[in-house]
């Protein structure tokens, strides 16, 4: 449900067909069983799972990214020093959603900005979302395995193609503005291993970005913020009430502290949701983003 609110619709048609069509779960279903055994030697070789300090602050990140997407926190895994060959971000996972990874490169990442950052991340998870984990899977284990590696990549071509659109979507929600988006954009389809899925071109995702940057769904998200930024006490307020920060829902030795923060935080009279932060009128619906796309791409 979360996912269509910001995803490309024939994007998630094709990924739904993925996952629960006969014909692509018998060819799935053999990677997904070898996926089984690459996990544990990846476990073993290149990969590690995030402990200390030097973790969370991406651990933090990655869960306020999956807070705005409304999605289940995947498993995270970190690349170790003597990984190579890995992009900055990469999502692995069964057909069924029920085994879904978070590859990162954290030495790389760290020097990135945070709106970079968040882009890369965000692209990752809206990958996940999307139930694009399995094409990633799919193509990882035929190469690795050098198993009818570029017959995959034909028959896989259809889904590939559009999964990106989807994925950078995402990634510029949570980056919040279009030029660190843009930059990351760029620098994410570049220097891709061969194994990699064959997604859009460059120039369609960008094109599409610009389209869906004018939406209103950027809009409220960017709206919301800006809000949060200019009304803080309001935005502690909202987040106690939905996280049940209230009196009555803790013990009584903190009832009048937290009655006291309250009535010390809250302004003296709530700020009017002001035009300053409505949704622009010539905002375009999601449909004509995915209209005008659907067009370009040539798909009936």
């Amino acid at each position: 449900m979360a996912r269509v609110t910001y995803a490309y619709g024939v994007d998630v048609r094709r990924f739904r067909w993925l996952n629960q069509s006969m014909t692509a779960q018998t060819l799935m279903r053999a990677l997904e069983l070898r996926w089984t055994v690459v996990a544990e030697e990846l476990m073993r070789e290149e990969l590690q799972a995030p402990e200390g300090a030097v973790a969370l602050p991406f651990l933090q990140e990655i869960v306020r990214i999956t807070e705005l997407l409304r999605l289940t926190l995947p498993t995270v895994r970190l690349l170790s020093p003597s990984a190579r060959g890995w992009p900055l971000v990469t999502p692995l996972g069964n057909a069924r959603s029920s085994d879904d990874w978070l590859v990162i490169d954290a030495r790389r990442l760290a020097a990135l900005a945070p709106p970079q950052r968040a882009f890369l991340l965000a692209q990752g998870l809206g990958h996940i979302q999307c139930g694009h984990a399995a094409l990633f899977m799919a193509h990882f284990v035929s190469a690795r395995d050098h198993r009818a590696h570029a017959a995959l990549h034909l028959l896989m071509r259809p889904l590939s193609r559009i999964a990106a659109f989807s994925a950078d979507r995402a990634g510029l929600l949570a980056a919040g503005e279009f030029a660190p988006a843009a930059q990351m954009l760029a620098l994410s389809a570049q220097e891709l291993p061969p194994w990699y899925p064959r997604l859009a071109t460059l120039p369609e995702r960008r094109r599409a970005l610009e389209e869906f940057d004018r939406s209103r769904v950027v809009a409220r998200i960017r709206s919301s913020r800006r809000f949060a930024q200019d009304n803080p006490s309001v935005t502690v307020l909202v987040e106690q009430l939905m996280h049940r920060q209230t009196p009555d829902a803790l013990p009584e030795a903190n009832t009048a502290a937290t009655a006291d923060t309250a009535d010390t935080a809250a302004p003296a009279s709530a700020p009017e949701f002001t035009a300053g932060y409505a949704v622009p009128a010539d905002a375009w619906p999601l449909a004509r983003c995915d209209q005008r796309l659907t067009q370009r791409l040539g798909i009936l």
